[in-house]
This record gives C-alpha cells, sequence and structure tokens, in this order.
C-alpha cells in the first residue's frame, strides 16, 4: 500500500513538473499600437491637411477606386510630396500610391502600372498666418476631369489641427478672379 502511495505522489509531482514546462496558452494577439494622427503634430500643418483631406476620401464607400496619389502645387508646379511625407502618408492609407505612380499624360492623369485613369489630390496656396493658423486649397483630379477645389482653414487646438471648410467652392471664386485652384 505504501508503495502505491509513493507512485501516486510520484505521478502528481511528476504531472505538476509536466504542467510547470507547458507554455500557457497565447491569448489574442495584442493589437499594434495605432499611428498617431499627423493632425497631432503642429509642426506639419501642410501634411495634416492632405492626411485630412485624405481621410475624408478613403472614408466613402467606393466600391471600386482609382490610383490615388497625393500632390502640392507649389510656385505653379506640381510635384509629390518629399518622401518622408509621403511615406507616412502611405503606412495611414494604405490605398495611396506614391506619386511616382501616377502621370499627367496630354491634360490626363494615369497610373504608370496600368494605364487606368488616376485621381490625384492637390494642395494649392498653402499659407499659415501664424503657428496656430493655416489655410489652403484641396481639390483632385480625375483622369482629365477636375472636381471643385475648396478652402480648407485650420486652427491649432487642444493639442491638435482642427479643420474647417469654406462652404464656398473655390472655381466660383475663380470666376470673379479672386482665386486660383
Amino acid at each position: 500500500m505504501r508503495r502505491i502511495a509513493m507512485v501516486l505522489a510520484a505521478l502528481a509531482l511528476n504531472s505538476l513538473a509536466l504542467t510547470a514546462c507547458v507554455a500557457p496558452e497565447a491569448g489574442p494577439p495584442e493589437p499594434e499600437p495605432a499611428i498617431p494622427p499627423i493632425a497631432q503634430d503642429q509642426s506639419r500643418p501642410r501634411l495634416a491637411l492632405v492626411e485630412h483631406v485624405l481621410a475624408d476620401y478613403f472614408a466613402q464607400d467606393i466600391s471600386t477606386r482609382p490610383t490615388v496619389c497625393a500632390s502640392v502645387v507649389e510656385s505653379g508646379a506640381q510635384r509629390g510630396l518629399v518622401a518622408e511625407e509621403e511615406t507616412a502618408l502611405i503606412l495611414r492609407f494604405e490605398q495611396l500610391a506614391p506619386f511616382a505612380r501616377c502621370e499627367n499624360k496630354g491634360g490626363q492623369w494615369r497610373d504608370t502600372a496600368s494605364g487606368d485613369p488616376a485621381l490625384v489630390f492637390a494642395i494649392h496656396t498653402f499659407a499659415c498666418q501664424q503657428d496656430t493658423s493655416c489655410t489652403g486649397t484641396a481639390g483632385y483630379q480625375a483622369g482629365g476631369a477636375g472636381a471643385p477645389a475648396y478652402r480648407y482653414t485650420m486652427d491649432w487646438l487642444d493639442g491638435k489641427w482642427t479643420f474647417g471648410r469654406d462652404p464656398m467652392i473655390i472655381a466660383e471664386d475663380e470666376a470673379q478672379g479672386a482665386a486660383v485652384r
């Protein structure tokens, strides 16, 4: 009887030792930390505006999107963002393509890889009146057609850029010679 008790005790100890060696079942994976919005960086207001405009577009329920690129217009020339800015936006919006993928051929934006029409967002006439107040115009061109551009106001409030969109479409001002799209 004593021998049976010792065998049972040994089995119990072995069982405890074995369970201690087994790693606990892994729980659900830790969520990846969210990328903080660019709008929380006061030093990058123009990029915050690009992010805001793209977020509005990508939030729409569109089943088939064309290739989408982002650009800025400075001194009359449309160009892509600097590499660091473009990378920050592509990390946030996986549907965004590098500007080099969009090419204007004969007045129409095209995807250089597929030849299909592309949609290109552009930020124009961006200026900051102070460190906490900026304005800019944003619009897009799809294929050869342009869409109305809107004037945005930006204010730094409570640790982030906040955005307002003027209700008047900039194209309406153009007819009166007051703004450039």
